[in-house]
């Protein structure tokens, strides 16, 4: 009989190796779960920490104030005598009664009567309401006893610590009818007038949505910072070219144009460049004129051009006799530019002696040298001149402090009909030429007047004699652009 053979099982020999092995798989996904919950902690808590960081980054930085929206009635500041915002008392009376309202008390003030007050009679801070009825004008007499063209819309007098500040609140077209006459003659011709009633709604529009003067919530001021405002008379003429052209602005793309104008070109247009960022494809450079002479900027100002719209415009040419016998206002200039702005650079020394009062001009600056243009816009304006003293180099950019850096060393002007200007404190314009003659002196030769970006007036005039409509007199100043009814 065969032997069976006996199966049994058996007992591996590394048990141990196979319980040490469950618990560690049971540890690791014990650790997994853990780990997991963990990182789910963190994750929420960072979370919470990025969520307070910005919560104090917002209450840290204040919101940024919404934009104004545009308006077609703005507030305007009166300045007294042209110069300064604020007045040490005003006189004032109207054509028709007028209500005056002082902290919720009115009052009524009958036609022709005068209401005065002075700054000491008024709280910093306190405001005066005058108003009339629609149609109705009212007048300012200054301390000299001259009375003012009429004025509509609203007068507020604001208390400041300086003195009063008057303010006129007025509708669009009812201020308009008091720049357009003061900004061009009603002889110009209806299409010009027509253009410049458009540039003068376009500009006040574009800043009909903020403050020039913030403390007094002021648009613009009357004079030729913004634009010149009830300066001029109203006529049949301007008010016809305001009510025909009545809600039309010039925009591009969407944005109104800062639509600048001026007086009187060199025969050139000059592009945006001049002040900094403006669009050069709306602002560019140009002849304005019939055929081009072709000569260098320096050998055109010399010469005549009758080729040009306003070759016979009086500020179309002109000279100015330069002298370094007194450099008091040109040395106040540039202190005042070297404290204010970037416009004047000169190297340290230089800068420590023109701030150093203890030192007499001559001291500080010594002779004048010589005076040269380093740069100028493409349309021949310059937009940097040197002045070498013996004492050192200062340059000067920004036409504008070079008109007035210039014209405090200007003995006269001779216009073009041979009109002399004495007393001159701005040059016309820095479309300029400068001499270095034998006896020290320096004898400037100069075109337009004005900056010269935008819409030259007089070109408006001649192109509206030869036939151009308001409308095409605007696109050739303002390459791009389109009318658009605003209201």
């Amino acid at each position: 009989m065969k032997k069976r053979t006996r199966y049994t099982l058996r007992k591996p020999k590394d048990y141990r190796m196979v319980i040490f092995l469950t618990l560690l798989c049971v540890f690791l996904i014990l650790l997994i779960l853990y780990t997991q919950g963990k990182m789910r902690i963190l994750q929420d808590f960072i979370a919470r920490q990025t969520t307070k960081e910005e919560d104090k980054i917002q209450e840290e930085v204040p919101d940024t104030p919404e934009a104004m929206p545009y308006s077609s009635d703005l507030r305007i500041v009166l300045m007294d005598r042209d110069k300064d915002i604020y007045r040490g008392s005003i006189s004032l009376y109207g054509d028709s009664d007028l209500t005056i309202n002082r902290a919720g008390q009115t009052s009524d003030l009958a036609a022709g009567t005068t209401y005065s007050m002075s700054a000491d009679q008024i709280s910093a801070g306190e405001t005066i309401t005058v108003t009339g009825a629609e149609g109705s004008q009212w007048y300012l007499v200054n301390e000299d006893g001259v009375t003012s063209n009429g004025y509509e819309g609203t007068l507020e007098i604001w208390g400041q610590a300086n003195g009063l500040v008057l303010v006129n609140q007025i509708p669009m077209e009812y201020y308009l009818k008091r720049v357009v006459p003061s900004e061009m003659p009603r002889t110009y011709g209806a299409e010009a007038l027509k253009a410049q009633a458009v540039c003068a709604r376009t500009y006040a529009y574009g800043h009909s949505n903020s403050y020039a003067y913030p403390d007094v919530k002021g648009n613009m001021d009357d004079t030729v910072s913004f634009q010149v405002y009830n300066q001029g008379t109203e006529s049949a003429e301007t008010n016809e070219a305001i009510r025909s052209t009545a809600g039309q602005i010039l925009m591009k793309d969407g944005t109104v144009v800062d639509a600048l104008y001026y007086s009187t070109s060199c025969g050139y247009m000059q592009d945006g460049t001049l002040f900094g960022n403006m669009d050069s494809s709306i602002f560019h450079t140009g002849y304005i004129g019939l055929q081009e002479s072709g000569q260098d900027f320096d050998t055109y100002l010399r010469s005549g051009d009758e080729h040009a719209y306003e070759a016979n415009e009086r500020y179309f040419r002109w000279q100015a006799s330069l002298t370094g016998d007194d450099l008091s206002g040109l040395r106040a200039h540039l202190q005042n530019y070297l404290a204010t702005d970037d416009s004047i650079s000169c190297d340290r020394k230089m800068k420590k002696k023109i701030t150093d009062t203890s030192l007499t001009d001559d001291k500080a600056l010594g002779q004048i040298k010589n005076i040269t243009v380093e740069k100028r816009n493409p349309g021949g304006t310059a937009m940097c001149i040197s002045i070498s003293f013996s004492e050192g180099k200062v340059e000067i950019e920004d036409q504008l402090h070079i008109r007035q850096i210039l014209g405090d060393l200007c003995g006269y002007v001779i216009l073009q009909d041979q009109e002399r200007l004495d007393s001159v404190s701005t040059l016309p314009s820095a479309a300029i030429s400068i001499e270095k003659q034998g006896d020290g002196k320096f004898l400037v030769y100069g075109g337009g007047f004005g900056h010269g970006v935008g819409m030259s007036q007089n070109a408006a005039k001649a192109l509206a004699a030869a036939g151009y409509a308001y409308t095409d007199i605007l696109g050739y100043f303002y390459q791009g652009t389109a009318l658009q009814q605003v209201y």
